[in-house]
């Protein structure tokens, strides 16, 4: 749920392409810790 909040949020607010958007929450994704990352993937 937060993560799709995040994506709505960059969506909403700037112009970025939804091809962008994604990289960016993967990039973001990829930067947290094992049990936070599935903890957000399962939500």
């Amino acid at each position: 749920m937060l993560l799709q909040m995040f994506r709505t949020m960059l969506s909403d607010n700037t112009e970025l392409s939804d091809e962008k958007i994604a990289e960016l929450a993967d990039a973001f994704m990829n930067t947290l810790p094992v049990m936070l990352k599935t903890q957000l993937q399962a939500s």
